[in-house]
């Protein structure tokens, strides 16, 4: 810091040639800056300035350096800024996982716009992964924050926060005998194949789905995993069975399928924000409050 002090000296007293202004512009007194003119001199190797009692004038060698001084303070100041942008949070880089159902939510996508826009200086890195691998990869340290669908395990040392809550509605083939009507109980349903995401026990889509159903008194039965929504939706187009999907994903308009709204109130799956909770990257901190500042029920 001292050298950088000098280089401060050193162009004030170029700019005012008066020892006793440039002192008052840099705010120290006039034999401290006297002393690093002379300090910065002998590291230099070089006289900078002319000077006698009346007289201060930059020396040839003085002339060349000074620029050198100029970008050398730049330089400092702009790695000042930008230290302070990542103590901030305006500046730095997100890994942000998610689950690929979320792409749908138009009010998470509005939300993620908003985000971009308001820090620019954020580099913003999204990676799809499903619920277990991105609570392994944010453990890990290789993603920063997450976003999962919840029931997911309380893990130690993660901070959870709901960002948007969703009802289900059940996804029926075009020529099923029930498509076409309108809200449906999930009784209604209790003989039919379900396909449900390959989330492990309790976590997940998977599990809304089937505590749902066993609010409606039965277990799917048979019961056929899949690895995506967008693949459940699929499949259900082919008449390989029915399932129970965000509402949001009613916007992905489709003619061979049919979208019908429950009587179960609690049938939901819920979005939500995982990160860690000794995170030192004020970048993530500052995402976590803006998302929360914005989040739906």
């Amino acid at each position: 810091m001292s050298d950088i002090r000098q280089l401060y000296s050193f162009i004030a007293l170029a700019d005012e040639m008066h020892f006793g202004r440039a002192a008052a512009n840099v705010h120290i007194a006039q034999p401290a800056l006297s002393q690093h003119i002379k300090l910065l001199e002998q590291r230099l190797g070089l006289r900078l300035f002319e000077r006698d009692r009346r007289h201060v004038a930059l020396t040839p060698e003085g002339r060349v350096l000074l620029e050198k001084a100029r970008d050398a303070i730049g330089r400092y100041e702009g790695l000042l800024q930008a230290a302070a942008s990542l103590r901030s949070g305006a500046d730095g880089a997100i890994r942000l996982g998610y689950v690929g159902s979320a792409i749908y939510d138009p009010a998470l996508m509005a939300l993620m716009r908003d985000y971009r826009q308001a820090r620019p200086g954020i580099e913003l890195a999204m990676e799809e992964h499903d619920v277990n691998r991105q609570l392994t990869l944010l453990q890990s340290g290789d993603l920063d924050a997450a976003l999962v669908r919840t029931p997911v395990p309380q893990l130690p040392g993660l901070v959870y926060r709901q960002v948007v809550q969703r009802a289900l509605i059940a996804v029926l083939p075009k020529d099923h005998a029930l498509s076409g009507g309108g809200t449906l109980s999930l009784r209604q349903l209790a003989q039919e194949p379900f396909l449900i995401q390959n989330d492990p026990p309790g976590v997940g889509l998977a599990w809304s789905v089937l505590a749902a159903c066993r609010r409606a008194g039965f277990t799917p039965h048979p019961l056929k995993t899949t690895r995506d929504v967008a693949v459940t939706i699929g499949l259900v187009a082919l008449g390989m069975g029915v399932a129970l999907v965000p509402e949001t994903q009613a916007l992905a308009r489709r003619e061979d399928i049919s979208y019908h709204p429950l009587d179960d109130p609690l049938a939901v799956s819920t979005l939500t924000l995982a990160y860690r909770q000794n995170t030192q990257q004020a970048a993530v901190k500052d995402l976590a409050r803006f998302v929360l500042a914005r989040a739906t029920g």
